[in-house]
C-alpha cells in the first residue's frame, strides 16, 4: 500500500532508539504513572520553565496577521531582532554585523540539518563528526536528502579525555576518499553533546583551515551556546564572533529555542548562511518548514525584552550548574565513587563512566548494564549509540524536575545493586549499599 522508498522509514527513524518507543508508551507520572519509565534520556531543560511560562503568558495575544502565511525566509522583523538578539547575548564584535537576508526561521535544529544537507551535499555526499555526538544527526542528515555521516572518533577516549584534532577530520575525509564518497561538509557541535565541553576559537581554527584547504562546508551547531555554567572559566565564543574565518562564505551557523529557552515544542530553529545565495535556495526548501506567523510574533516579544533575557539566561545558567553539581555529588555517593564522571561546563547532560560496574570491558557488557538500568525504569542515553569508543560510558540529562531526579537516582541506585547481584554468578564482585539516596533526598 505504501512507496518503496516510505520503508526507508522504517529502517531509519524506528531503529534510532527502541527503548525511546517503550518509554514513550509508559512515561512515568508522580500521580497518574508513578511507575512509569523516568526520562533522563531526551535532553529538554525544564529549569526555568516558571519563567519562560510566565513571560509567555503575559504577551499571548492573536492579531489578524496571524491567520495568513509567514515569510518562507521568516518574518524580516523576526530576522532583524535574531540579529540584534545574537550581537547582544553573543557578545559579538562590535566590527561584526549580521544581515537578515542570510538568515533564515524553520521548525527546529532538526529540519535546519535538513535544509543544509539538501542545498550544501548531492545524494550520498559525505557529512564528517567527530564522536560520539548526537547521532540522531545520522537521521536528520540521511532521512530526506540521503546523504551518509562519517564517524571521527575523539582522540585519547580511552583515558577519559575526549581530544577534538583537526588530524582525525582529516581521516574522516580521507577515508571517504578512500571509499569512493564525496565530503560536502563538516559540522561541529559547540557546546559538545554529550560531554557538555565547549571549544575555543584556537582549538577550532585548524579544522576551519582545514575545511578550506579542501574546499568543503562547515555547519557549526550552537543550540547550548547560552547554556553555559557559572563555574565556566573561560566565556563561551560564537562562531558568529570569528572576525578572520578562513573561508567565510562556507561556514554556516545552527541555533534554536528548543535547548537555551527550553522551548523543544516551538519547533523554531535559526539558520546563518555563509552567503545570501544559499540562503535563498535554502528558501525555497523551506515554505515545507514554515513555523506559524504567531509563534514567530511571539517570540519575537521574547527576545525583544532585553532586560527579561538578561535576567533569564543568569537565572537558567545558575540553575543549570547548581544542579549539575547536585546530580554528579549524588551520583558518586550512591555508586561510592565508581561513577565516573566527565568535567562539564556546558549543556543539559552528565557524561559519566559505569565501567567499574561492568564485567567485561564490551558494548555487549555494556549493554546488559543499560537494560539493567532501564528495566529499573529510568531512561538514558547509552555510549555506543552516540558512537563513543569506550564501552560503559552514559549520557543523564539533569535539567528535570526535582522530583524527577531524585527519584531517577534512587532508581539507578537499586538498579546497579540488582545488576551486580545478578552478575556474582558471573565473576563480578557485589556492589554494597554505602549510601542510601532515598534516605537523604532535601526537603
Amino acid at each position: 500500500m505504501t512507496s518503496k522508498r516510505s520503508k526507508i522509514l522504517d529502517e531509519n527513524v524506528l531503529s534510532i532508539c527502541p527503548y525511546f518507543k517503550r518509554f514513550c508508551a509508559n512515561p512515568f507520572d508522580e500521580t497518574k504513572n508513578p511507575n512509569g519509565i523516568l526520562n533522563l534520556g531526551v535532553a529538554e531543560n525544564m529549569l526555568c520553565e516558571d519563567m519562560i511560562a510566565g513571560k509567555l503568558a503575559s504577551i499571548q495575544n492573536w492579531f489578524p496577521e496571524y491567520n495568513y502565511y509567514p515569510d518562507a525566509g521568516g518574518e524580516l522583523a523576526f530576522r532583524k531582532e535574531l540579529c540584534q538578539f545574537f550581537t547582544r547575548f553573543f557578545l559579538l564584535h562590535n566590527t561584526i554585523q549580521l544581515e537578515p537576508k542570510r538568515l533564515l526561521i524553520t521548525s527546529g535544529a532538526t529540519t535546519g540539518f535538513a535544509l543544509y544537507s539538501f542545498v550544501l551535499a548531492d545524494i550520498n555526499d559525505v557529512f564528517i563528526v567527530a564522536s560520539p555526538y548526537y547521532s540522531v544527526m545520522d537521521r536528520d542528515i540521511s532521512l530526506l536528502t540521503h546523504n551518509t555521516v562519517i564517524r571521527c572518533p575523539l582522540l585519547d577516549q580511552d583515558k577519559g579525555l575526549f581530544r577534538i584534532h583537526v588530524d582525525i577530520y582529516r581521516r574522516g575525509y580521507n577515508e571517504a576518499i578512500k571509499n569512493g564518497l564525496t565530503p560536502k561538509c563538516i559540522i561541529i557541535t559547540n557546546p559538545q553533546n554529550p560531554q557538555g565541553s565547549f571549544y575555543d576559537e584556537e582549538t577550532l581554527m585548524p579544522i576551519l583551515e582545514f575545511a578550506a584547504e579542501k574546499q568543503i562546508h562547515v555547519i557549526v551547531d550552537e543550540i547550548y551556546a547560552l547554556s553555559i555554567f557559572k563555574t565556566s572559566k573561560q566565556p563561551f565564543t560564537s562562531i558568529l564572533n570569528y572576525q578572520h574565518l578562513p573561508d567565510p562564505k562556507r561556514t554556516h551557523f545552527l541555533w534554536s529555542f528548543s535547548k537555551d529557552f527550553g522551548l523543544s515544542g516551538a519547533r523554531l530553529g535559526v539558520l546563518y548562511f555563509g552567503t545570501e545565495e544559499i540562503c535563498r535556495k535554502a528558501q525555497k526548501l523551506n515554505y515545507l518548514f514554515l513555523p506559524s506567523r504567531a509563534i514567530q510574533m511571539t517570540l519575537i516579544n521574547l527576545i525583544s525584552d532585553h532586560e527579561w533575557v538578561e535576567v533569564y539566561i543568569e537565572t537558567n545558567q545558575r540553575r543549570l550548574t547548581e544542579q549539575y553539581f547536585y546530580v554528579i555529588n549524588q551520583l558518586k555517593l550512591i555508586s561510592n565513587n565508581r561513577i565516573q564522571v566527565y568535567k562539564s561546563n556546558a549543556g543539559f547532560f552528565i557524561w559519566a563512566n559505569f565501567q567499574s560496574y561492568m564485567k567485561e570491558k564490551t558494548f555487549d557488557e555494556e549493554l546488559r548494564l543499560y537494560n539493567a538500568i532501564f528495566n529499573g525504569g529510568v531512561f538514558i542515553s547509552r555510549g555506543k549509540n552516540m558512537g563513543a569508543a569506550e564501552p560503559g560510558w552514559f549520557r543523564l540529562v539533569f535539567s528535570v524536575k526535582d522530583n524527577w531526579i531524585n527519584e531517577a537516582l534512587g532508581r539507578i541506585q537499586v538498579a546497579l545493586e540488582r545488576y551486580e547481584e545478578n552478575c556474582e554468578g558471573r565473576g563480578t564482585k557485589r556492589f554494597r549499599r554505602h549510601y542510601s539516596l532515598i534516605d537523604h533526598i532535601p526537603t
